[in-house]
């Protein structure tokens, strides 16, 4: 996801706050949510210098290691009781192709 540097410190200073996201691709088919334990977030240019991307860092439920360049819509944060896309937290224009849905332990 090509994000601007405003966006892209944005999101890594937001994601700095989360303790657990979830990463899922609700638009793909056959995708399973994974619950990921944060460890480290941050940004990346692109080759060209115009855009960034955001990584994710930290560990799975299984206690793998796991390091992800991640698309905003498919980052998911805790809101309340509520999963809800980080992209459309931050009012960033994306499709996460899914409503809000409930936050389980």
């Amino acid at each position: 996801q090509a994000l601007t540097q405003k966006q892209a410190e944005t999101a890594v200073a937001y994601l700095k706050k989360e303790p657990i996201v979830i990463l899922w691709c609700s638009c793909c088919d056959n995708q399973i949510p994974k619950k990921i334990t944060v460890q480290e977030v941050y940004f990346k240019a692109y080759p060209d210098g115009k855009y960034y991307s955001v990584v994710v860092k930290g560990r799975n439920e299984s206690g793998a290691e796991v390091e992800e360049y991640v698309d905003l819509a498919y980052v998911f944060v805790k809101k309340g009781k509520k999963a809800k896309s980080l992209g459309k937290v931050l009012k960033y224009e994306c499709d996460p192709c899914t409503k809000p849905f409930d936050w389980a332990a």
